[in-house]
């Protein structure tokens, strides 16, 4: 399954990616651009989210142990600031995932490294919040600080602004996660994926 920040909607490859999977996709927030997820092989049913249309992307996995709740989100930037964009976004898909089992991702915008290049802008209260939530930050864990996600021409600082976490009681069922960097893959956009393996 992949958690997609940024798709065109008439890419010919992604029309052809879409063919061979199960796939929801948001309705686009700008020309044509919009948040998705993709399914090889398991079923989505979407789950309504209001806020940022076509920035956020919430469906349903049914699975033989539990049902599955996968969100996706590419955090708007308005006026230069995530913030509070971002912590609105996570009020409300914590009221969506309370008591459920999820999966929840993608491009936030924010790293724990953005805190000390932009001090008081809200990045460090945001991971504070997240640390006291019901939401498990999975990379954190396995590689024990951030990795650079984002690579776009002109940027000084190795943000980590792609982001994976699941509910707790999925926590233990993590095997791997980790980001895949190579040429091919930073050819193909300026974020790199944050990839998982979760033992279901």
């Amino acid at each position: 399954m992949k958690l997609s920040q940024t798709w065109h909607y008439f890419k010919k490859r992604v029309l052809q990616l879409y063919r061979k999977m199960n796939t929801f996709c948001s309705n686009p927030f700008r020309q044509n651009w919009g948040t998705a997820i993709y399914s090889r092989n398991l079923s989505l049913k979407e789950v309504k989210i209001d806020t940022y249309s076509g920035r956020i992307v919430a469906a349903k996995v049914p699975h033989s142990y539990e049902e599955i709740t996968v969100v996706s989100i590419h955090a708007p930037i308005i006026g230069g600031r995530v913030f509070p964009y971002l912590d609105e976004i996570f009020d409300e898909i914590e009221e969506i995932l309370a008591g459920h089992t999820f999966i929840v991702g993608r491009d936030l915008n924010t790293a724990r490294l953005a805190e000390k290049v932009w001090p008081g802008h809200g990045h460090g209260s945001f991971f504070e919040r997240l640390a006291e939530s019901m939401f498990f930050d999975y990379h954190w864990k396995f590689q024990h600080g951030e990795q650079q996600t984002f690579f776009r021409s002109g940027v000084k600082h190795p943000f980590q602004d792609d982001h994976l976490f699941v509910s707790y009681n999925l926590a233990k069922r993590v095997t791997s996660c980790d980001v895949l960097n190579n040429e091919s893959i930073r050819g193909v956009s300026d974020h790199i994926p944050v990839y998982a393996e979760i033992d279901l």
